[in-house]
């Protein structure tokens, strides 16, 4: 089968990493070629209408995708909030199949009046040889312990929660830091160090920022450096660096609700309470034709008790990373979503159940 893959195909991103890294592996399987969104759409959609494709799959914003062309149209979509805007519902509709990464994305789009024959499961995935644990030679004893969390700087990601709340539970005298590898590439005139003094902190042990995007290479050492990945975010459409952390054999703490607890439990990681759910408010990330609905806000009390019993407790650490790594070599790898994806194109049944 053939089939154009609409994405972009440049940065370290996360449309980027999942349209470059899910293309590859659907390649073992299928004949793919790339038709890239990095460049203007325009010459993207003249370059795919050189020849129809048996099926186009576009992966990235939804209003890019009424520029995916194909026998067989795919949108491969996120979405954060409870809410999809009607315009983009419309766009949705217009397509043969939507994919979305998680049950719990699935449900949200059914919600927002899609069709239920027409939306399906396909997860995204992680390359466990590259992101791997840590090895002998690499282990750092003498380092302090580190909490880290990856995201771009924005309100959905809740990291000004997060250096609220490690601000308050861990003191100047513990040793133990909080990285930040939370450069936004959308507001790259943005400064972490003066948002975290904006935020008006109490004395705290140590919050070091981690500046500028990173090659995939570094960011994997980066987590291997790390002992436990913190993302108290309010919503996510699938939660990368959380998979990524625990095929490095690091369990993660973040907010029970949204895509990532597909993958996310108890046994890998530590689930945040969520206090309530919330209006959703970011006039820069969501501005789009609101309304949006609402996410959730994470019980930053809770936080603190999960990350102080995750500082404080290494052997049940160790065993929730070693479980992390085992899940993602069980089922959440790029083959692993590739292979559902090719089920998909051809008409095979999974053993993903959609709800």
């Amino acid at each position: 089968m053939t089939v154009d893959i609409f994405g972009y195909w440049l940065g370290a991103f996360g449309f980027a990493q999942h349209t470059r890294q899910f293309s590859a592996a659907l390649a073992q399987l299928d004949q793919v070629s790339a038709v890239p969104w990095d460049t203007a759409l325009n010459s993207s959609a003249t370059a795919a209408s050189r020849r129809e494709p048996d099926a186009a799959i576009g992966i990235g914003p939804i209003p890019h995708m009424i520029h995916v062309s194909g026998k067989r149209r795919i949108g491969f979509v996120v979405w954060e909030t409870t809410t999809v805007p009607s315009q983009l519902v419309r766009i949705l509709q217009e397509l043969d199949e939507v994919w979305t990464p998680s049950h719990w994305g699935r449900r949200l789009l059914l919600e927002n009046c899609m069709n239920r024959d027409r939306v399906h499961v396909v997860p995204e995935g992680v390359d466990p040889s590259f992101f791997r644990p840590v090895s002998p030679a690499e282990d750092h004893m003498q380092r302090p312990f580190r909490f880290l969390c990856v995201g771009k700087w924005e309100v959905r990601k809740g990291i000004a929660d997060l250096a609220l709340a490690f601000a308050r539970e861990f003191r100047s005298e513990e040793p133990v830091e909080l990285i930040l590898h939370c450069y936004n590439p959308n507001l790259p005139e943005s400064d972490i160090d003066e948002a975290l003094r904006a935020l008006n902190l109490p004395r705290h042990a140590p919050i070091r920022p981690s500046s500028g995007p990173l090659p995939l290479s570094a960011l994997a050492a980066l987590y291997r450096e790390c002992d436990v990945l913190v993302q108290p975010t309010k919503a996510e459409g699938w939660g990368l660096p959380i998979l990524e952390a625990l095929a490095c054999g690091i369990p993660a703490i973040a907010t029970n609700y949204s895509a990532h607890t597909d993958f996310l439990n108890d046994a890998n990681g530590y689930l945040v309470d969520v206090a309530r759910m919330v209006e959703v408010d970011d006039p820069f990330f969501y501005k789009l034709g609101g309304p949006f609905g609402a996410w959730a806000q994470p019980d930053l009390d809770h936080l603190q008790v999960l990350m102080r019993r995750s500082f404080e407790n290494p052997a049940e650490r160790r065993e929730k990373g070693a479980q992390g790594r085992r899940d993602v070599l069980e089922r959440w790898t790029w083959k692993d979503a590739a292979a559902i994806a090719h089920c998909r194109l051809h008409g095979i049944s999974t053993h993903i159940a959609q709800e």
